[in-house]
């Protein structure tokens, strides 16, 4: 959802302090649930060697934890966080942080949960279900500037990404 950030109200200095922190916590996220396992370890592993690194430190990303970490990246680089993230975007695009989870109303009027299908779905095909109460030009024009069918990766990581940032299931 790429965004001339030259036609932002931001500060360059600004949009860098939000992108920074996009980061910051997108790299936490990431890292929610690595090490959840017992920590026990036989003798002669790396990680017995030194029991003051957790787990998650010495163990690889699970791929949905990549995805989550790859999503984060095109969130700020694709400029979906002058939107999407920026509490003073409030109005112009439904925020992540509490989107995933939650019911929307499309401009049909019909109810639907945000999963990661309708997320899937509203990247490739924005027209399909656009939400009450927004202008969608501005996500038209980003998810045609981006080509996302052409790139079945970053809409899955993208999904992952939106999923995480939103609220546990109830």
């Amino acid at each position: 959802m790429p965004v001339n950030i030259s036609r932002t109200r931001q500060p360059p200095a600004a949009l860098a302090r939000v992108a920074g922190g996009l980061l910051t916590g997108a790299l936490g996220l990431a890292l929610c649930g690595c090490g959840s396992g017992s920590g026990t370890r036989t003798a002669g592993t790396p990680a017995a060697r030194s029991t003051a690194v957790p787990a998650y430190v010495t163990e690889p990303f699970t791929h949905e934890q990549q995805l989550v970490e790859q999503g984060a990246r095109l969130v700020v680089t694709d400029g979906c966080a002058a939107c999407h993230l920026i509490a003073s975007a409030h109005g112009v695009a439904p925020s992540f942080s509490s989107f995933a989870g939650h019911r929307v109303t499309l401009a049909g009027g019909r109810s639907v949960l945000v999963d990661e299908r309708f997320v899937r779905e509203g990247l490739l095909r924005p027209r399909a279900n656009e939400i009450a109460g927004y202008d969608p030009a501005p996500m038209l024009a980003a998810v045609a500037r981006v080509h996302f069918a052409e790139h079945p990766q970053q809409v899955a990581a993208l999904a992952a990404f939106i999923e995480q940032v939103g609220p546990e299931p109830e």
